[in-house]
């Protein structure tokens, strides 16, 4: 799957969709960042996984962001000030496609996710991240045809196994959802592969 067959049909599929809302009660409200780029044909998303010590989510695999700062204008401004914070991602180097659901978790969470596709640096490189220790032990891609699946194991444990990581829970939702977004509209309008 390239950017070709991604990135202008997603942002499409994603301005298409009328976005049904959970009830969010009052969770914490926090936002992500769901970072794709293309490497050697292929398109991949950035993952972080959390370091064992943190009080909440220590761990766990878990796309850039957290809980809304007061200072933040909009739940895209705390995704992307988290990326920057968390592995350095420099706003500039972001085009944002589009907004997927929120999405509440049983740690009283409202995440708000944002899919995005990062530039290449002015070279042509790909970006390279810089994780900040304190939040992110290890910083991976994988690949996005992996979401296209359903996740594997059993509930609650639930989800997909890549680069000797597990992603789950929340993180798994996501990647599942942006997968579905991609089988229905965004493949079938580019003339891709739709299932």
């Amino acid at each position: 799957m390239t950017e070709a067959l991604v990135r202008e049909p997603l942002r499409r599929a994603l301005a298409s969709r009328a976005l049904h809302e959970p009830t969010l009660g009052n969770g914490t409200a926090s936002a992500v960042l769901i970072p794709l780029f293309e490497r050697r044909g292929e398109v991949h998303l950035w993952f972080v996984r959390r370091p064992e010590g943190m009080r909440r989510h220590g761990g766990q695999v878990a796309f850039p962001g957290g809980k809304a700062d007061p200072s933040d204008a909009s739940p895209l401004a705390t995704a992307l000030r988290e990326a920057h914070e968390e592995i350095g991602l420099p706003p500039s180097s972001v085009d944002v496609l589009g907004r997927m659901e929120d999405l509440s978790t049983i740690t009283g969470f409202a995440i708000t996710p944002y899919v995005a596709w990062l530039r290449p640096e002015q070279d042509g490189a790909e970006w390279v991240p810089e994780p900040n220790p304190a939040e992110v032990a290890r910083v991976f891609a994988a690949p996005l045809a992996l979401f296209l699946e359903p996740p594997t194991g059993v509930p609650p444990l639930r989800g997909y196994k890549c680069e000797g990581e597990f992603v789950w829970g929340a993180t798994a939702a996501m990647s599942r959802r942006l997968g579905e977004v991609l089988r229905g509209n965004a493949l079938r309008q580019s003339g891709g592969p739709a299932q």
